[in-house]
């Protein structure tokens, strides 16, 4: 297997376990996820915890511009490749002879995708227990605020590609809504999976209780909590005011779902901390990546590299 795909192919093919059939990969994976590229911001991904040999697999070119020569020497028998790039995917295809399948993630639990792996890997059985788990789980956390008055749900603001004069979001962001939170760029109108830039005179007028800043940008673009909280054009702000402005670790050049299974929990109790008080978010994100990626630790481990809200640990009876 050939893995074209952004990091999405690399990550379904280490939560199915069949990380092993993987012989080339493209750049992202290479350089972001495994290299230097990522480090240097500060970005952490699952796969290089649990399959640090992949590594040493071999780069195939871009996404975009793939050394097709080179694969096609590789001998895989399938190549997996970016759905945003489906005009180049058949191009690939005439030019090696070899089938090619089309892969992207349009939200945080979209299992389209590991479905469609598992499909093509003989991996059916693997993907229905993950997606019967990730469904279970935000069950819970729905059922949990049952009780919730609609009138009292909190207005959220995703700020993702971080940029201080232009704000840029997404709508919808999957986790605000299934951890229960109103995205106030969704509520006005904004269509799906389309990034807007923001004014800040907007951002006044939506008056959001609370902020979330994707935390793998900060780095890159130098916008952090400290810069928003002392912006004078977002001081009638109520998330500013109350300093309510958290990180998110969000996407990274796609969606993991066991990541983002993680978020909806991390968020529910920055929402909603007196519903959610006995939730142990650090033990619940152990438990679903252990499920998904086969080790113990990881959420911690996550959480001890990152900026993110961090609870005190709920006693145990």
């Amino acid at each position: 297997m050939v893995d074209l795909a952004l990091l999405d192919g690399t990550r379904t093919m280490v939560e199915l376990q069949v990380a092993d059939r993987l012989v080339g990969v493209n750049d992202s994976v290479k350089n972001f996820m495994y290299g230097e590229e990522g480090s240097a911001l500060g970005c952490w991904f699952l796969p290089p915890k649990v399959a640090p040999q992949l590594k040493s697999v071999l780069s195939v070119g871009t996404c975009r511009e793939p050394n097709v020569e080179f694969i096609r020497s590789l001998e895989p028998d399938l190549i997996l490749a970016y759905a945003s790039y489906t005009e180049l995917a058949d191009i690939i295809e005439e030019q090696t002879g070899l089938p090619v399948a089309c892969i992207d993630a349009s939200g945080c639990l979209d299992f389209k995708m590991l479905r469609l792996v598992a499909e093509i890997m003989g991996k059916q059985r693997r993907a229905e227990a993950l997606v019967t788990y990730a469904k279970g789980k935000v069950e819970t956390i729905v059922r949990m605020r049952s009780c919730l008055d609609e009138k009292k749900r909190a207005k959220v603001f995703f700020w993702g590609w971080p940029v201080q004069d232009a704000p840029k979001t997404i709508a919808p962001y999957d986790p605000i809504d299934l951890a229960g939170g109103l995205n106030v760029a969704l509520q006005a109108g904004a269509r799906p999976y389309e990034i807007y830039d923001i004014t800040k005179e907007q951002l006044a007028v939506w008056n959001p209780d609370i902020i979330l800043l994707q935390w793998w940008t900060r780095k890159k673009v130098g916008v952090r909590i400290e810069t928003i909280l002392s912006d004078p054009a977002l001081q009638t702000v109520s998330a500013v005011k109350n300093k309510q402005i958290y990180y998110s670790r969000s996407f990274m050049k796609g969606w993991d779902p066991a990541m983002g299974l993680c978020e909806i929990y991390y968020l529910a109790k920055l929402f909603y901390p007196d519903l959610y008080r006995d939730l142990d978010v650090e033990k619940e994100g152990n438990e679903i990546l252990k499920r998904f990626y086969g080790m113990d630790g990881l959420y911690s481990d996550f959480l001890d590299g990152s900026e993110l809200h961090r609870w005190k640990p709920i006693p145990t009876s």
